[in-house]
């Protein structure tokens, strides 16, 4: 264990040795509670800096002493700052297991410093302290999930934050579905196509497309479509995890069969226009022979007038 303390900034002592100096014969000295330190002094035109290392164990945590002193001929300058030692390693996320199968119950743990307050993914634990953890149930849509444990210990009056994150790997069996597979595509002869069909899974699975059992569809290449490529193909996704299949269906336009929809579309267009021609045409006859019949009657038509306003 290596605790570690605040970085204490060393006082400007020489300042008050003005004209005494040269700085290059001045000795210092650093002291860690009772334990005296070697220093590295490094000296400059006019001042000096002095660093030392220093092993900490478990058993120093809490407030030390740090003593800074200068001696230069007969005239020494002293001065004393509190150092901090604490030991904080980075919290624990404990998985029951990192990779698991779909549906498995998983429990997510979160461990820190006892005197530390933890988050799992950003949820404080409950009440607040060291601990916490969830319960979930594996699904796909779980895998690759992150779990994040933060955790925060105050020394000295400043907080203290670390963090740790583990992934949680979900295995699940094969799938096939429309929206990345679709089970229809119609396509003109002699256009370029690209056939695609994906299977999801974890482990990502294994995808074939064949048609009678062994005429393969070219999946994600590009290709001219032909008649041989028209048909039915039962597309099989396989892993460890299980296996699924799904038809698709391949139909190929032949250019006679596009004039065909053309012509038939046309006939459509005039014999529809002619309908209507003639429906006009003997609306128009009836409303003269009623007229006609009106007027051997002696019947008067009734003028169409507009009713004068109030």
């Amino acid at each position: 264990m290596a605790p570690s303390s605040p970085r204490p900034a060393l006082p400007a002592l020489l300042v008050l040795l003005g004209a005494l100096f040269p700085v290059s014969e001045a000795q210092v000295h650093l002291a860690l509670g009772d334990q005296r330190l070697n220093p590295t002094v490094t000296y400059g035109n006019d001042s000096f800096s002095a660093k030392a290392s220093v092993s900490v164990t478990a058993e120093d945590e809490g407030t030390q002493r740090l003593t800074c002193a200068v001696i230069l001929g007969n005239q020494s300058q002293e001065t004393l700052q509190t150092v901090t030692i604490y030991s904080f390693p980075a919290p624990n996320v404990i998985l029951t297991k990192p990779e698991v199968s779909e549906g498995t119950e998983v429990t997510v743990k979160c461990e820190a410093h006892p005197r530390a307050k933890v988050t799992l993914n950003g949820v404080p634990a409950q009440p607040l302290g060291p601990r916490a953890q969830l319960l979930l149930k594996a699904t796909p849509e779980d895998n690759g999930r992150s779990f994040s444990c933060s955790a925060t210990l105050e020394v000295a009056g400043q907080l203290i934050h670390k963090n740790q994150t583990r992934e949680l790997r979900v295995l699940y069996g094969p799938r096939l579905d429309e929206r990345d597979c679709p089970g229809n595509w119609t396509w003109p002869e002699n256009s370029q196509q690209t056939p695609m069909c994906q299977a999801w899974g974890n482990p990502l699975p294994e995808l074939k497309c064949l048609k009678d059992g062994t005429f393969p569809l070219p999946i994600g290449e590009s290709v001219t479509v032909t008649r041989d490529l028209e048909g039915t193909y039962l597309c099989r996704a396989r892993s460890t995890q299980g296996e699924v299949t799904r038809k698709v269906t391949v139909n190929v336009l032949s250019p006679r069969y596009e004039i065909v929809i053309i012509t038939v579309v046309a006939a459509a267009v005039i014999m529809g226009t002619a309908g209507l021609s003639t429906y006009l045409y003997n609306r128009q006859r009836k409303i003269k022979k009623y007229r006609l019949q009106q007027a051997q009657k002696g019947t008067p038509m009734k003028p169409n007038t507009q009713a004068t306003p109030p």
